[in-house]
């Protein structure tokens, strides 16, 4: 988590440690955030995708914007989206049976 802080107060030019506990809640909000609408646990030093996404989420909150951000970023979440809803279906077992295995 602390890379992670470190990589988001770079992101919105904080040089100060004064900010580090809001700016944790912060991350913790836009991970809560992101993981809901892609229905995962992503992993964001992983996905750079998502790591960007977070990043602009936290510089969406803390300048007061925030019920801007789904709108301004929609394209950007429906591909996370998609990503890992197909991601998911390969990944795990399809429980959905036809008529012939029921």
């Amino acid at each position: 988590m602390e890379e992670l802080l470190e990589e988001v107060k770079d992101y919105l030019h904080i040089t100060w440690e004064e900010e580090d506990e809001n700016i944790n809640k912060i991350i913790l909000e836009a991970k809560q955030y992101l993981d809901e609408k892609t229905g995962t646990a992503i992993d964001y030093n992983k996905d750079l995708i998502a790591k960007g996404l977070l990043k602009d989420y936290c510089r969406y909150v803390r300048n007061y914007s925030k019920e801007y951000f789904e709108k301004n970023f929609l394209n950007e979440i429906q591909n996370i989206q998609f990503k890992y809803a197909i991601s998911n279906n390969e990944g795990g077992s399809d429980e959905r049976k036809t008529e012939s295995e029921a």
